[in-house]
């Protein structure tokens, strides 16, 4: 189906909004889990590492599934991955009010929900770097404020919940609003705009022929881009760097509350994260649209290893705050960079399998975050240690990007 622009709206925009939408949903399924640590294991005398494994169980499968859901989305289009992947995830949170065992939050977060997040975020990642040639950076930048609209609204909304009500009333709203906005929006998606007749944003002139579409859509393949040295030290990136996030968002709440900080308080610390994460998304890809995304990553990766330096020495709630806004604005702008620099990288025909197979990386730090840091408190009875290697692996990561910064990009790879 072609689209025409006989508005001065470009429906690369409307990808955007729907983009937004999609991540804010997938935000109201991530930064829940901060707050429903403490009552679940509570309930059922679990330990914070047993369920922080069930939670990393689930980075796991969508990480392995990446490869596979961005290249059904490369092959079929974004829309019914994206609506597999809100059924499972909505489903998964309406199923987590009947556990009885610990392996039923295996199956069911572990599973069902890493399956969902893997089909709803990794098709959309590569939709605005194929929607825009100019201003991608400030267009990814917005889409990606969705997941923190959902950081900032789904904690205190949580907390409120559980409450008022209990955890498992919590979950069953949330999976709710999961439903009620992936399934509707994710209708509108549009996989490129020389599939449907348009030249991405920037481009002056209709799409019309197989040839102009293929050049508009250069790049390599995932097993070129698999020999380069980019796709490697960029792999290793996010493992290192994506430790500390999935530390930070499970277990620093809990952190708060075993100092003192009231619970409904400390809540209010991954709004704060996530509010300051959306700044730094449309701050950082506005910049990156003018220099590039390659140097804003070493800036983003020393802002956040500063950070994790400052919150070794938190104790007052301010201390939090400010650790959450210094936090929030680098990871929000590393979560933008992702894409940005994958393009830079490797350009747009298999874009989304490429970011699925960096995903793999990406999942490494993010199942060993949340469950080692919550053994090591298991065992210590505090959080110190633990950030103490998130502090570590986010040096590694610096270092990593200044080498990244001496790579060519696409300009010095062998085409395929």
């Amino acid at each position: 189906m072609k689209l025409t622009q006989s508005t001065n709206l470009h429906y690369a925009w409307v990808i955007v909004i729907i983009c937004a939408a999609i991540l804010a949903s997938a935000g109201f399924a991530f930064y829940p889990f901060g707050i429903l640590l403490k009552p679940i294991t509570e309930s059922f005398g679990w330990g914070r590492g047993s369920l922080s494994a069930a939670l990393s169980l689930a980075t796991v499968v969508g990480g392995v599934l990446g490869i596979l859901s961005g290249r059904l989305s490369d092959r079929f289009g974004p829309r019914p991955i994206v609506i597999i992947g809100g059924l499972l995830s909505g489903i998964a949170f309406l199923l987590l009010p009947q556990i009885s065992a610990l392996w039923h939050v295996f199956l069911i977060l572990g599973i069902l929900m890493g399956i969902g997040g893997a089909f709803c975020i990794i098709p959309v990642m590569p939709l605005i770097p194929r929607w825009f040639t100019k201003r991608r950076g400030i267009a990814m930048g917005i889409a990606m404020s969705g997941f923190g609209i959902g950081g900032i609204i789904a904690p205190p909304l949580t907390q409120w919940l559980i409450s008022t009500y209990d955890w498992q009333w919590s979950c069953r709203i949330l999976g709710l609003i999961t439903l009620v906005i992936i399934i509707p929006v994710a209708q509108f998606l549009k996989p490129s705009p020389q599939q449907v007749g348009l030249k991405p944003y920037g481009e002056d002139e209709l799409t019309e022929d197989k040839q102009s579409q293929s050049s508009a859509m250069g790049g390599l393949s995932l097993t070129h881009a698999i020999r380069t040295r980019g796709f490697w030290l960029f792999g290793l990136i996010q493992t290192c760097a994506l430790f500390c996030p999935a530390t930070v968002m499970i277990h620093i709440v809990a952190h708060a509350t075993d100092i003192g900080i009231p619970a409904v308080t400390a809540a209010t610390i991954l709004s704060f994260v996530a509010g300051f994460a959306i700044i730094g998304r449309l701050a950082i890809g506005f910049i990156s649209d003018r220099i590039g995304g390659k140097l804003l990553l070493t800036v983003c990766l020393t802002l956040i290893t500063l950070a994790l330096i400052w919150l070794l020495f938190a104790k007052e709630i301010w201390m939090f705050y400010l650790f959450a806004a210094a936090f929030g604005l680098a990871n929000g702008g590393f979560t933008t960079l992702f894409p940005v620099v994958s393009a830079e990288l490797f350009g747009l025909v298999s874009l989304g399998v490429i970011i699925g197979g960096l995903a793999i990386f990406a999942t490494l730090g993010e199942a060993l975050g949340a469950p080692v840091s919550g053994a090591i408190f298991d065992i210590t009875g505090s959080y110190r240690i633990a950030f103490l290697i998130c502090i570590g692996a986010c040096t590694v990561a610096v270092i990593l990007s200044l080498v990244l910064l001496r790579h060519e990009g696409i300009t010095g790879m062998v085409r395929e």
